[in-house]
Parts: C-alpha cells; structure tokens; sequence
C-alpha cells in the first residue's frame, strides 16, 4: 500500500463478502453469506494494525458512531466508537470567548473489562476526565440539569424585576435623563 493511496479506495472492488462451495455432483451451488450485521449496526471499514504493517478490515459498527476507523492504524481491541458531540458553550457579559462549559457523547468499548463501558454510554465532560453514565444515569443527570435550568430562568427573572424596580441605575442614563427633564439635550 503507497502512503497516498486511501486505504478505503484500494478495497472498493473487492467481491462481496460470501463464500461459495462445491455441491459436488449437483448442478447448483450452495451459498454461505456471512452471519448479518446486528440491528443498529453498519460495515465500516477500519485501519487494523500499526504504523509499519496495517490492513484494512470491516468492522461492525453502531450507527451512532461518528468515528473514522481508517484514520489511523489501531489493534482490534482498541478500536472505540463515539457519537458527535452535543456542546454547551458559555459566554457573559464579562467573558465574550463563547468557552465550551461541557459536552457529552454516547461511547461504546468493545473490549472493555468493564461491562458498563463495553456497553453504550454516555460520556460528560466539564473540563476536567469525563464522567460516564449509565443510560439511566445520564435521564437522571438530564433531570438535574432541567431543574438547574429552571431555576436559572427564576433567577433570570428576579433580577430582571429587580433592575425594572430601581429605574435605570447608569450614572450616563441618569445624566442624560436630567439634562432632558431640565429642558436640554440629552
């Protein structure tokens, strides 16, 4: 394989995977398709090996996973699957650099020891090693974070009031309003 040549391209013509076998002295063939992909799932090609010596090879893989598997050359065991990315980004009145305050994907690891990361989960990160959930847990996190969100709307509103109730407290606002009540220009 040339380091220019797309590993994917190479195989495009291979023959559909299913294997034929003689019935002997009779006149059909017998055909053995392979076992079928799991609901959900997709064929997706995949880098298998290292930097020296790779192959590309199909993989199941879910129909959530947003991953290229021919990125880079990977072992069969360490190949992951993860989602796109749903972001929270943050900006204030103070800080306008719209930081990314957490995000969370669904992951999968097939050859985890772990049974809960072998199975589709959902990853939260804040900044810091990411927090796995159980689907479960991560409904119970999206409760939470409604409740946050609700009461963020409460606080919104009471200072909003707030400030209604004061007037306008911008010593500018307040030179310009006298200079109009005054008779002048603001």
């Amino acid at each position: 394989m040339t380091t220019n040549q797309n590993p994917v391209e190479m195989f495009a013509d291979a023959p559909v995977p299913f294997t034929v076998t003689d019935a002997g002295d009779k006149a059909a063939t017998n055909v053995h398709p392979f076992p079928a992909i799991k609901p959900g799932h997709r064929l997706v090609p995949a880098l298998i090996g290292n930097r020296k010596s790779a192959q590309v090879a199909y993989i199941e893989c879910p129909n959530w996973c947003g991953d290229d598997h021919v990125t880079g050359p990977a072992a069969l065991e360490d190949i992951t699957h993860t989602s796109r990315s749903e972001d929270v980004h943050i900006s204030s009145f103070l800080r306008r650099d719209d930081a990314l305050l957490m995000f969370a994907t669904i992951e999968q690891d097939p050859a985890a020891k772990n049974p809960l990361l072998r199975a589709a989960h959902v990853a939260v990160e804040d900044g810091d090693a990411p927090h796995y959930f159980t689907p479960d847990m991560a409904e119970a996190l999206a409760d939470d974070l409604i409740g946050f969100a609700s009461q963020l709307r409460h606080l919104a509103r009471t200072a909003r009031l707030h400030n209604t109730s004061q007037g306008d407290s911008d010593p500018d606002m307040n030179e310009a309003l006298r200079r109009v009540r005054e008779g002048g220009v603001a």
